[in-house]
Order: structure tokens, then sequence, then C-alpha cells
């Protein structure tokens, strides 16, 4: 009996600490207010209290012929999803329809995320479920729901039990810029997983004075999964790329050394619009600093379009391996920059010492035996040399005569530049 009744305490402390919100149970649980367009939903008697669901109160709701016609619930605070990420709804259904539940920022609807399940059964209560999976807490607050989505048929829908995360208030609420670093509070830095990613920010492993991004790619994550920084609204001014200014630079603290990672860029607001580009890492476990340089985008991508606005960025680790092949891997990453960080982080920069200055023939690199990744770059921010191995020359004869930046990364894994 002992065992049995330690048992039972265990599956109850489970329970309630991942005990869900009701935000409207149209009984004795009318938490949040349910609101519709362009009908309002009433509170009637259970049509039909049987199976999973015999309440006596729900919700009746008459869809128009409306195409997006929806009801919906705004809430005082942002959505966290730490101790859960599904929604449950109970429906009542007239014809099989696809539902959809869609969460936004009630201030701005292109900040978004949404799920949506085919319903097939009719004229009885189904519990209807919405995983929302590596959505960003702190972000949404503001629940949609679309019963028989984009259609325009006027019929009758019941709805039931609305729960799933609880919403907090306060928290941060700036948008994210550039640099982003992770170190501030106030700011939302809206990480958002797709194809197998998890992240969350962390203490930095080796600085408990700074924050990083962890992402883990896990055992079934896909060849592109990737996690975005800021949601699907991006930063609020583009990133500006311009003639001799086209690269950005990450710090990347990896498990494995030669991985390809790729970032891409693109518009918030448009898909189609976007450019990629790969650094690989050379070190194990320790820090380094990768420049990306989107002047030389990735085979089969577009190519940088300076007459387009960028401004959204996703990190994708161990591109086109799946996690299944290289098993679940754990990366940090922080101190994302629009071009080369020279005079902004000292823990990361470094001044590099060349020799002579100007040059003909060769450079001379002091501390080449503790260098590597080596890159050149033109005023116009063009790649014109690069070498995974730094020798105590380089040869420069075949270069143009102009002005150029050259960078490489040190064993601490900080850059190192002319600049």
């Amino acid at each position: 009996m002992k065992q049995i009744l330690t048992f039972l305490a265990i599956m109850f402390f489970a329970f309630s600490m991942n005990a869900q919100y009701i935000y409207n149970d149209f009984d004795a649980n009318q938490n949040e207010t349910i609101s519709g367009w362009p009908n309002e939903p009433v509170i009637v008697a259970n049509p039909n209290a049987s199976g999973i669901n015999t309440s006596a109160n729900v919700a009746e709701w008459q869809r128009s012929e409306d195409q997006w016609a929806h009801v919906f619930c705004e809430l005082d605070g942002k959505i966290d999803f730490t101790s859960g990420t599904t929604f449950y709804v109970k429906a009542y259904m007239p014809i099989a329809a696809t539902v959809l539940f869609k969460l936004e920022d009630k201030n701005n609807g292109g900040v978004f995320t949404e799920v949506s399940v085919d319903v097939t059964a009719v004229n009885e209560w189904v519990q209807l479920s919405f995983d929302f999976t590596g959505a960003q807490s702190g972000t949404y607050d503001k629940i949609v729901i679309f019963f028989d989505f984009a259609n325009m048929v006027d019929n009758t829908y019941y709805f039931d039990d609305i729960v799933g995360p609880d919403y907090v208030t306060g928290g941060p609420t700036n948008p994210v810029e550039l640099p982003v670093t992770f170190d501030d509070e106030e700011v939302n830095y809206g990480l958002t997983d797709f194809g197998g990613n998890s992240s969350q920010i962390i203490v930095d492993p080796t600085n408990a004075n700074n924050k990083v991004a962890q992402s883990i790619k896990t055992e079934e994550a896909e060849t592109w999964a990737g996690t975005t920084v800021g949601g699907t609204v991006g930063f609020p001014v583009p990133i500006p790329f311009a003639v001799g200014s086209t690269t950005m630079s990450v710090s990347i603290y990896s498990p494995t050394a030669g991985t390809p990672i790729r970032l891409k860029v693109e518009a918030s607001n448009d898909p189609t619009i976007s450019v990629e580009t790969e650094a690989m890492t050379t070190v194990v476990n320790e820090w380094e600093t990768l420049v990306f340089d989107f002047s030389n985008e990735a085979t089969g991508t577009a190519a940088l379009n300076l007459g387009y606005s960028y401004n959204k960025a996703s990190i994708f680790f161990n591109f086109g391996t799946t996690g299944a092949q290289a098993g679940e891997q754990t990366y940090l990453w922080d101190n994302l920059y629009f071009s080369i960080p020279t005079g902004i982080n000292e823990d990361f920069v470094s001044q590099l010492q060349v020799y002579p200055n100007p040059a003909t023939d060769v450079i001379n690199i002091t501390n080449h035996k503790e260098l590597s990744n080596i890159s050149i770059y033109s005023t116009t921010g063009s790649l014109v040399y690069s070498s995974k191995e730094v020798g105590s020359t380089v040869s420069v004869s075949e270069l143009q005569p102009g002005s150029y930046l050259i960078s490489a990364t040190d064993i601490n894994g900080r850059l190192n530049t002319t600049m």
C-alpha cells in the first residue's frame, strides 16, 4: 500500500506541475472573454451532453459567409510556453472541416504562429489539440480560432473548454535589434525554431556574466532545422547592406569542427526575398567568431540584391545533415553583428598584426601559429582570398592595388582583424 500511495503522490505532483490554464469553459471558469467577428459567440445549454463533454453550458457560434470569420480572445499578457505548448478545444461541428488555431500579437498582426487540424467527426464532441512546440514565449497575446478555415459557408458551431499554456503580464517587450547579444532582459529576442531545433537563452557556461542562445539540433531534426531571431516580424530596421558592407558575424560554440553553419537573411513580409551563406567551424567546444559574407551566397540560393530590404535572420547548424545522421548536438551562439564587430566586444575581437603595410608582394603575420581561417576582403566586400591554414606570410602579389581587410580567428576563438 505504501508503494501505491507514493506512486499516486508522484503522479499528482506531475499533474499539478503541468496543469493547463482554463481560458473559458462557459460554466464556472470564464476567465477570459471570447469574442467573434462578424458574429459574437453566445453561451447556450449543451446541445448534446454526451461523450467527452457532459458540461451544462457551451459556446454557440454562427459562422457567417465571410471567408475570414473567426472567434478570438485578447489577453492582458504574453503566452508563456515554458510549462507547456499545447492548446485544447472541444468542438461540436455540423460538417467535416479544418480548424485553424492562431496566436498573434494583438498590436501587430504580422507577428503570428498557427496550427491547423482536420476534423472528420460530425455532430459529436471531439477534442482538438494544437501543439505550438518551438513557439517563442512572451510574443503572443491574442488567440484566434477559425472554424471551417478560409471557406464561406454559414453554419452553427459549438465549442467548449479552451485550455492551454497560461500567459504572464510584464516581461520583455522591446523588439530585438542588431547587434544581438542576448544580455538585455527587456528585449524579446523571439527565438523561433523549425525543423526539429529546440532553443532557449541560457547563461554562458564559460562566462557566468554572459547570456547566450542554446540551440539543440535534436535526433528528429531535418537537414534544414534552424532558429530565427525576432520571430516572424524580424528586426524593426532592415540590415544595412551596402557596397563594401555585406558581412555579418556570429560567435559560435560548437561540439564539432568542420561543421557548416548557414546564416540566412530575408524579408519578413516576403519569403521569396532571401540570401544564404555559410562558414565552417574550426574548433571544438571553444568560442570562435565566424564571418558570413552575403556577397558570396551559398550554392543554389539567391544572390544579394542591395535593392531589397532584409530584416530577418535565421541560423542553421550542421546544415545539410539530419539529426538522425549526426545524433543530437548542442550549439551555443552569441553576438550576431552586422559587419565585422571591431572595437565592440574585446572578448571576441583583437587587432591583427601584419607588416609591411602597405605591401606589394607578401604580408607577414606575427602570430600566425595561433591563427586559422584567414580571409581577405576588398573594400566592396568581396572575398578575394581565404585559407583554413595561416602561414607566416601570405602572397598578395596577384591582388589589384587598393585597400583590403584581413581577418582570422585565434586559438581562443577571438576574431583578429586589421580594421
